[in-house]
């Protein structure tokens, strides 16, 4: 499956002389072979808002869910336990990259911190902050990790408070490969 790269960069002061660049894989089209099971007809609407990425650009997610699922990684760079979910959801943004779209979102973290996190954990998938804590609220994220699943169309399938569970498997109920 082709992806369609968008990079991104960060400038900032991150204490060293290393610079604070990252990048993001943006999907392109979703492959003709990939089919979605509609969401429950109970699902609420998932709470729509745009998000300023890492680079400065804006992702706005219903325009994204409405042609994919989306799977919002509320996360700090600070957070112990989110650091220890990463290598999981980071290897299931790989498997499911031209299908599903993940978006980090942070809030408390500065532009510097939450690029080193992308940076360290090899995240490929778009990450931005919530500096107002607004998504954090509309989302009930008290603290994080949190994950939540949309599926296509918007509907807010399920929240992991506290990380990520059988997310793989919640994905594979939600997409069918061909």
């Amino acid at each position: 499956m082709a992806a369609v790269l968008g990079m991104a960069l960060v400038s900032g002061c991150s204490g060293s002389d290393e610079p604070a660049a990252v990048s993001f894989d943006l999907p392109g089209d979703v492959p003709g072979d990939v089919t979605f099971i509609d969401a429950p007809p109970t699902a609420p609407p998932a709470p729509s808002f745009e998000l300023e990425l890492l680079d400065g650009s804006t992702l706005d997610l219903a325009e994204q869910w409405a042609e994919r699922p989306v799977v919002l990684v509320f996360f700090e760079s600070f957070c112990e336990l989110c650091a220890q979910q990463q290598a999981e959801i980071t290897e299931l943004s790989e498997q499911y990259r031209d299908a599903i779209l993940f978006v980090g979102v942070g809030s408390a973290s500065s532009p510097e911190d939450a690029a080193a996190y992308v940076r360290e954990h090899d995240i490929a998938y778009p990450v931005g902050l919530d500096a107002s804590g607004e998504v954090f609220r509309r989302y009930g994220v008290d603290e994080p990790p949190l994950v939540a699943l949309i599926a296509r169309g918007g509907q807010l399938v399920r929240g992991w408070p506290g990380g990520v569970e059988d997310l793989g498997t919640q994905l594979t109920q939600f997409v069918i490969d061909g």
